[in-house]
């Protein structure tokens, strides 16, 4: 590499530009390039999977030519195949922390904390955000050299993801919140469309809630659509509570079906085991690419269906994708 003394004072600062651009080309080459890197294109669209034998099990030893990839119910080519341990694992966790979860709060912590100590790791990253009226991000979470480090944020008890709600007018001269008490499609819609839309591959995002959205301004299509177009696969924790209803239950399982991932329904404070099958799930992904056909009408929709050639093997993937 060609080695240039450094500018004297006197130079113009079309010298100075020329050396600081020169410097900016050059300092990729110098990164470490011992992790893997996965870079987005417009055009490709990513499809985490979990393969099971009969039993339950995830199978890990999968190559392309054992997946078949249907786009619109075509045979399509799958470019790429990743597994997890290619790529760095990017977790959103909502935390639901509403009156009507007040009961089930230092429980969930509990959950939070071990999800993040057996899942952050590496390269690994994650997020916390907590949901009652409004959505908050409670922080940042990566591996540092003495454990988990909590990056701390600067405002009290944290900072808002999204927009507020904010109020409306009310009676008598008085403001109205705009959103109900749990504005879970907000914090759904928020994390996937601030925290979860960048170039990251594989992407998941933790539900703990009853499922009850009381007022969001964004829908729960909206939220659905922007999971979708994010490539996030969601699972969610149900914490059953008197208000809790089927339609509860319903949105919740489609978030997660639909996305490729799991709905629990936690009785008691028996959760070992769900954290135990979400830490394998997410240890044992398969993520596939490929590139649509353009169509030259702007952003994209389709189904999708992964089939594995193995006898007895079982795929769960996302079923829909939509995007440039």
């Amino acid at each position: 590499m060609e080695t240039r003394e450094l500018a004297p004072l006197g130079r113009s600062w079309r010298d100075w530009a020329f050396l600081v651009i020169s410097a900016l080309l050059v300092t990729p080459a110098m990164l470490p390039q011992d992790v893997p890197v996965f870079r987005e294109t417009t055009t490709l669209v990513t499809v985490p999977c979990v393969v099971t034998d009969e039993r339950g099990r995830t199978i890990n030893d999968l190559k392309a030519d054992d997946f078949k990839l249907y786009v619109n119910g075509m045979p399509t080519r799958i470019d790429n195949l990743w597994s997890e341990v290619d790529l760095p694992l990017l977790l959103g966790v909502i935390n639901d922390v509403s009156d009507s979860q007040r009961d089930r709060a230092s429980e969930k912590d509990r959950v939070v904390t071990q999800l993040l100590q057996r899942v952050v790791h590496g390269h690994n990253r994650a997020f916390v955000v907590a949901v009652n009226d409004n959505v908050i991000l409670k922080s940042d979470v990566s591996d540092g050299p003495y454990g988990l480090s909590y990056r701390l944020l600067a405002t009290p008890g944290g900072e808002p993801l999204g927009v507020p709600c904010g109020t409306l007018p009310g009676e008598h001269g008085r403001r109205r919140p705009a959103c109900g008490g749990t504005a879970l499609w907000n914090a759904v819609y928020a994390s996937a469309h601030l925290k979860l839309s960048g170039p990251a591959a594989n992407k998941a995002l933790l539900i703990l809630s009853d499922g009850n959205d009381t007022g969001s301004t964004h829908s729960f299509s909206a939220a659905l659509a922007e999971v979708q177009q994010s490539g996030t696969v969601v699972y969610a924790v149900q914490y059953p509570d008197n208000l809790s209803s089927d339609a509860s239950s319903d949105d919740l399982y489609r978030l997660t079906d639909g996305t490729g991932g799991m709905l629990f329904d936690l009785h008691g404070a028996d959760y070992s085991g769900v954290i135990s099958r979400i830490v394998t799930d997410l240890r044992g992904r398969y993520i596939l690419g490929f590139r649509p056909e353009s169509t030259g009408r702007g952003a994209q929709r389709g189904s999708l269906k992964v089939e594995v050639l193995r006898s007895g093997a079982r795929v769960r993937a996302r079923k829909e994708y939509s995007g440039p």
